[in-house]
């Protein structure tokens, strides 16, 4: 899976259960500042967040 489409993962569940930034970011437990620099595709998603997303069933 390519970081475009788990970026595009992130947004569908996002829009699935109504949520902010801030509050996927709380929920999965990185600082929103970083979840911002991931949508805008400014920083890649550490391997340790790609297991957190994997768990939460976000990907």
């Amino acid at each position: 899976m390519t970081e475009r489409q788990i970026l595009a993962k992130i947004e569908d569940y996002m829009k699935k259960h109504n949520l902010r930034q801030w509050e996927f970011a709380k929920k999965i437990g990185v600082p929103d500042g970083t979840l911002n620099r991931w949508l805008r595709e400014r920083s890649n998603i550490s391997k340790a967040y790609l297991k957190i997303l994997k768990k939460e069933g976000v990907i």
